[in-house]
């Protein structure tokens, strides 16, 4: 599926603070918004323990990023295409013991460094929460940078400030932060 290209893929990772700040809702947007602009997108659901991708753009999750990981699919068999716009989705598949290994395996790390390497132009990541979980923090080093989801009127001012710590000390690259869920009528 990913073939060598003389122009380095960029890949965002997109996290929060804590759970159900919009964090699927922002990685699908932009992985769309992009592909909609003419970027070949490849969209990744990393969330192995509540993955959202396949529900909001509505696609099977029965084969995805833990069948590839855990060596029962290919790539070819666990990436979905959207015909329009032009899209590519893997979904994180079932739900395994252990996300956090699987995350750091020499085969997540294999698929990055493809991707990193091959035609697409993005590679959006949709990662767990960064407070309590390390999974998003395993993928920094491969990351161009991270967008920081942050829930309006719902994560406090000292968890985001912990989040952009944590993201930080990993030595991530925030491209900035989407204030999400605002009240726009107040």
């Amino acid at each position: 599926v990913f073939s060598s290209s003389s122009d380095a893929t960029r890949i965002v990772l997109v996290t929060s603070a804590q759970p159900l700040e919009g964090k699927t809702t922002t990685a699908c947007n932009l992985a769309l918004a992009l592909a909609c602009g003419g970027a070949q997108v490849l969209l990744i659901d990393t969330d192995m323990r509540r993955p959202g991708v396949h529900r909001a753009l509505e696609l099977e999750n029965t084969r995805g990023l833990s069948d590839l990981l855990t060596g029962q699919a290919p790539v070819t068999g666990v990436v979905q295409r959207l015909a329009e716009p032009d899209l590519w989705v893997m979904t994180a598949g079932w739900t395994p013991p252990n996300p956090s290994e699987l995350l750091a395996s020499v085969r997540m790390n294999a698929l990055m460094a493809s991707a990193q390497n091959g035609p697409l132009d993005w590679v959006i990541i949709d990662t767990p929460p960064v407070l309590g979980l390390n999974d998003a923090l395993i993928l920094t080093p491969w990351a161009s940078g991270v967008t920081l989801v942050v829930g309006s009127e719902m994560t406090s001012r000292r968890l985001v400030e912990r989040s952009i710590e944590t993201l930080t000390t990993s030595k991530a690259r925030i491209f900035g932060v989407v204030l999400n869920r605002v009240d726009v009528a107040r």
